[in-house]
């Protein structure tokens, strides 16, 4: 029999019950969760939040070590991986850099589908069953979602028409950027967060698709003059942790960690709406201009929409009846806040 990495990894953790249950009371587990970015960004704000709220609740039975900048070597691409065999029992991941796992993954970046924050809010509970299922099928637990905030465009002038897109060597996050601004006459190239520094000083990026956020977390204003607010997509990072793991913490300690889902849910969507104007101040105390939707042509968003057409297309051609579903249930839960 082949003794596999995950086939060791229940083993050692059954074990570890065992012996909880022949000795002393479970006391002071220690957890590691990793995140690609850092404990100033919204996504650590999010994990030190939840890591706090666990804490309230449990006490000196469960420890979470955050672990932000990619401290463990772990970037979002290599979290599912990392999480299912127990290589860390937790991560905050953007999940849009897993569409190659499932494309449903890819879901919370199609272009334009969420209009604003609540939207994307609504978007999440539409799918959330669904993404459980995944994660569970891989020997994960899903807990808790935060939107990154909308994208833009970061450049050295404003998009403000089809023109300034033609041939823009544009960093983007996921498949479903590269495609859509692929059809709309860019060079893409999808770039992973920690490599955009030295992209941008060598100039192999002539622009960023990001939030105001992300421009703040490279300062990007050392190499980009604008920011065009596009309200693109708002990615979904997802907090999600080892089921061998999860299993072996006393069932009080899993009830606790589930209670903190909701409550972190409505933090993490309060901070990131506190989030875009002060990161607009930001950006233009450091000199940065932003050019504004509203000052956006009309044409140029329909230009984009028309770009993205294809990659709605191909994703429910992928998702098939679970990505139909999805989008279904969005449209009732949208005319119900209706």
């Amino acid at each position: 029999m082949t003794f596999t990495r995950r086939a060791f990894m229940r083993t050692a953790t059954a074990t570890g019950a065992l012996v909880a249950l022949t000795g002393p009371a479970l006391a002071n587990v220690r957890w590691d969760m990793s995140d690609e970015y850092g404990a100033t960004s919204l996504s650590g704000q999010a994990c030190n939040f939840f890591v706090e709220e666990v804490s309230k609740k449990v006490g000196d039975k469960l420890s979470i070590n955050y672990q932000g900048g990619g401290a463990l070597g772990y970037k979002s691409i290599d979290h599912f991986d990392a999480v299912q065999d127990g290589g860390v029992q937790a991560a905050v991941t953007l999940m849009t850099q897993l569409g190659g796992i499932d494309p449903l993954f890819n879901l919370s970046s199609l272009p334009f589908i969420a209009s604003d924050l609540d939207e994307a809010y609504l978007l999440w509970q539409a799918a959330r069953e669904e993404y459980a299922k995944v994660f569970e099928e891989n020997n994960m637990v899903l807990l808790w979602a935060m939107p990154n905030a909308p994208s833009g465009i970061h450049a050295k002038m404003p998009i403000t028409s089809e023109d300034a897109l033609k041939g823009l060597r544009v960093r983007t996050y996921d498949v479903n950027g590269t495609q859509t601004l692929k059809n709309a006459g860019a060079a893409p190239l999808q770039v992973a967060w920690s490599d955009l520094i030295p992209q941008l000083s060598t100039g192999g990026l002539d622009a960023v698709l990001t939030s105001a956020d992300g421009a703040i977390q490279l300062s990007i204003w050392d190499y980009l003059s604008d920011f065009t607010e596009l309200s693109y997509a708002m990615g979904l990072f997802m907090c999600h942790v080892n089921k061998d793991e999860f299993d072996a913490l006393p069932e009080d300690v899993q009830a606790a960690m589930l209670e903190t889902i909701e409550t972190c849910d409505a933090y993490n969507w309060d901070i990131i709406r506190a989030s875009i104007d002060k990161a607009y101040t930001k950006m233009a105390e450091n000199g940065m201009n932003i050019t504004r939707s509203a000052d956006v042509p009309p044409e140029v968003f329909d230009f984009l929409k028309a770009a993205g057409v294809q990659v709605r297309e191909t994703w429910l051609a992928e998702t098939g009846e679970r990505g139909e579903r999805i989008l279904a249930r969005f449209e009732e839960l949208k005319s119900q806040q209706g």
